[in-house]
């Protein structure tokens, strides 16, 4: 994907989240994780987001992260991502112990040479049982390779 048609791509999600926020005043809850790729060029990333409610059922990720990245085990250059994941959430209420979600959405990633590369991402996770101020979730997918993360999102 070039630049181009991945800025596109961004911008038409946003604008269709933006359109159907408008009804409503969405919440923004800061949210920090760590995931990890599995791909021909792996990664190891921080990552600091915004979780925006869209509707009860419906939250928007944006998250941004760098780190290292890894080719045959050996940290070879950085490795940063930009992502737009919408979130479907099956238990919005959070009346069970650890409510699952589904989710997909879009990505710029970065490993090495002059270019980013847009990636689909589909992703499944669970959010744990609140912790103080917090909610930890884990989350597993695709999108840039194999991805596996784990973070804190800031409870309502």
């Amino acid at each position: 994907m070039t630049h181009g048609k991945c800025a596109i791509a961004v911008a038409a999600l946003l604008v269709g989240v933006a359109a159907v926020a408008h009804a409503q005043a969405p919440r923004v809850q800061p949210e920090a994780r760590i995931d990890g790729f599995i791909a021909r060029r792996g990664a190891l990333q921080g990552a600091l987001g915004a979780d925006i409610t869209i509707s009860s059922e419906m939250h928007l990720e944006l998250a941004a992260g760098i780190g290292p990245s890894f080719s045959s085990g050996v940290s070879s250059s950085v490795s940063a991502r930009g992502d737009a994941i919408v979130h479907f959430l099956v238990d919005p209420s959070h009346v069970m112990r650890w409510s699952p979600y589904a989710g997909g959405g879009i990505g710029a990633r970065y490993d090495r040479g002059p270019e980013w590369r847009g990636v689909a991402i589909v992703v499944v996770g669970v959010n744990a049982p609140r912790w103080k101020h917090a909610i930890p979730f884990l989350e597993a997918g695709f999108g840039g390779g194999v991805r596996i993360g784990a973070g804190l999102r800031r409870s309502q």
